[in-house]
């Protein structure tokens, strides 16, 4: 895992002050090189994974001398892509995945980018042709950021926004569609970020540049949708045995590391999964285990999950280290925490504490498995269920939906229970828009109608088009929409940013079994029916794997891994109501004042627990000041 930077034209020489501002992400090796024939200069910086030795260092130069690769990420399946390159004459100087990425592309160039396993962002040069050839993972679980200005012929890009905000030429205006997707989503989508001039290049696609063609645009070279593998003729026991072989696949690959490793662990059955099958392509190199724990309120020991992590870990024979969450702190300095890490908004909160387990785990080990991507792949969240149940109330009179929807919106939201009736009250005043709608409401904090009252003006973002266009085309089978939706969505935007920016602040690699491409591919081809239970939770994943995870993991209800949001939020209500309305707020001048009051008193008079979009706010308001 390392973070790459360059820049084409106007302000190359900058690029070594701009490693400074992502060393986080490389402490083993840092180096930049010049190519005066692309008018270039390209950086990066190291976190040694494997072959720790000096010769994997990057810039990475093919033996030729033609072709020079950056590169951000892992190629799990190097060895495989090295033994068809070693039939066609490669000879190999280093251990590296890099080397091996290096040559495919030498080899196959943008045809067989599909073939590459892995989470990665990275930059090829080609000195002869004159291109530089930038591409993102299928994913997008590495992230990549850039910008062109065509007056001045420049192109640059990064791993992380703060590498870009240095270079003049680059407009740091709001983006307002961008401003659009953070309202409803809490997070920014590509191509699109809070800057007007910094793109998010997609999961899945390449660009291609040149001194002279600074305007072509991003292609994209794989399609989730379109490589889905019907599985739909398998029996049940046929299918657990490929869906069982396909992880372990994933796992054994991703246990692939000249360092130790370790693994986020929760009370929950993704993460005790990947603990159980884990173990034996580890041996002695299983560092520790680490988990959050949670306290300081009667919400938090609900929320906490340490006690069961620490008796699975136990059972496993491995070692648990708590992680002690017992609040924000300064109110001010988390927001500011958040801004630092991101460079613009974010308002999942889970990643103030991702990045206090980070913190911790940096110092036993440089790897980490999570279990990020098991909710979506598994049918693990409640309001997958809920979608089937939509379908079938459409066909109520519109009288009773809007009784019900009336009746529901009467419940206060100030208890243990919030959460729950939250969800209650979101479905019920579903019940008069379309499935397809649906889907992406359930999974957003505030709707068009409330858009449009805050900017009249306001237009579906083409990102918000793009999920509609899925959700409409799996109607009759919501649930399949729903996990395709949230693949290129929540996960690449949302929670891969969140891995990605809290580990990588402390020199970590997170590796994420569950976010293989064949896996995922493969398990979206498998019927609704087998992946998902009204009675029991992710029965395809248990049914697999029965033998490594333990009883009581199975049979606990499943828990939020995020903090309790709204503990904190009530502790602060002075400090957030002068913080969003004072006479130094900058929200007031792009959202209407009451629009915020009525966010704000709606939370104080326990109407609704809206937490979570006030600490986005809060985020918004906190980088508008910068």
């Amino acid at each position: 895992m390392c973070g790459i930077v360059g820049i084409l034209g106007e302000q190359k020489n900058i690029v070594p002050q701009l490693l400074d501002t992502i060393k986080h992400r490389g402490p083993d090796a840092h180096a930049y090189i010049k190519l005066p024939e692309l008018n270039s200069i390209l950086g990066h910086v190291r976190l040694s994974i494997i072959d720790l030795d000096s010769r994997s260092n990057q810039p990475f130069t093919s033996s030729c001398g033609r072709y020079t690769l950056i590169f951000n990420g892992e190629i799990y399946n190097f060895s495989h892509l090295s033994s068809i390159l070693k039939t066609k004459g490669y000879v190999f100087r280093t251990k590296s995945d890099t080397e091996v990425l290096l040559y495919w592309l030498i080899e196959f160039g943008v045809s067989r980018l599909i073939d590459l396993e892995g989470m990665f962002a990275f930059c090829l040069a080609d000195r002869e042709k004159q291109n530089l050839l930038i591409v993102r993972d299928h994913i997008g679980e590495k992230p990549l950021y850039y910008a062109k200005n065509i007056n001045l012929s420049s192109f640059a890009f990064a791993s992380e926004i703060k590498a870009l905000l240095p270079i003049y030429w680059i407009d740091k205006s709001l983006d307002k569609e961008g401003i659009y997707d953070y309202l409803r989503f809490l997070y920014t989508a590509a191509p699109h970020t809070l800057y007007r001039g910094i793109k998010e290049l997609s999961p899945g696609h390449y660009i291609q540049i040149s001194p002279k063609n600074i305007a072509n645009s991003p292609v994209q070279y794989y399609s989730l949708e379109e490589n889905i593998k019907d599985s739909s003729h398998l029996s049940y026991e046929d299918t657990i045995k490929t869906f069982k072989s396909n992880f372990l696949k994933s796992i054994s690959r991703r246990c692939y590391s000249d360092v130790p490793i370790g693994l986020y662990l929760s009370g929950g059955l993704d993460s005790n999964v990947i603990l159980g099958t884990s173990k034996k392509f580890l041996s002695d190199r299983y560092t520790k285990t680490f988990t959050a724990c949670y306290s300081g309120s009667e919400l938090a020991r609900i929320y906490d999950e340490s006690a069961l992590a620490a008796k699975s870990a136990e059972i496993n024979g491995v070692l648990n280290t708590k992680v002690s969450f017992t609040g924000i702190g300064d109110f001010i300095e988390a927001l500011e925490k958040i801004i630092n890490l991101f460079d613009q908004p974010f308002g999942n909160s889970t990643a103030l504490v991702a990045e206090k387990i980070a913190e911790t785990a940096s110092d036993f080990c440089k790897v980490c498995l999570v279990g990020d991507g098991g909710d979506e792949l598994m049918v693990g969240y409640p309001r997958y269920k809920a979608l089937p149940l939509h379908q079938r109330l459409q066909s109520l009179p519109s009288l009773y939906t809007s009784i019900l929807a009336r009746s529901t919106n009467l419940f206060p939201e100030n208890s243990y229970l919030a959460t729950r009736i939250r969800r209650i009250k979101q479905f019920s005043q579903s019940l008069d828009k379309s499935t397809p709608e649906t889907i992406i409401n359930l999974a957003t904090y505030i709707d068009s109608n409330t858009l449009q009252k805050i900017e009249s003006s306001y237009e579906h973002t083409y990102f918000f088009e793009k999920l509609l266009t899925i959700a409409e085309k799996y109607h009759d089978d919501p649930v399949l929409g729903a996990m395709i939706i949230d693949l290129q969505s929540f996960v690449p935007f949302n929670l891969m940013q969140s891995t990605d920016r809290t580990s990588m602040a402390h020199g970590l690699e997170i590796r994420s079994p569950f976010l293989s491409t064949q896996l995922i591919e493969s398990t979206l081809g498998i019927p609704t029916k087998f992946k998902m239970s009204m009675s029991k939770n992710k029965p395809l994943l248990v049914d697999a794997f029965s033998e490594v995870i333990p009883r009581f993991v199975v049979k606990q209800r499943k828990k939020p891994f995020n903090p309790p949001i709204s503990v904190y939020i009530r502790e602060n209500t002075k400090i957030l109501n002068d913080y969003l309305q004072g006479s130094d707020a900058s929200l007031p001048h792009i959202l209407p004042k009451k629009f915020l009051k009525n966010q704000l008193e709606d939370f104080q008079i326990g109407k609704r627990d809206n937490s979570t979009f006030l600490w986005g706010l809060a985020t918004l308001e906190c980088w508008l000041r910068r």
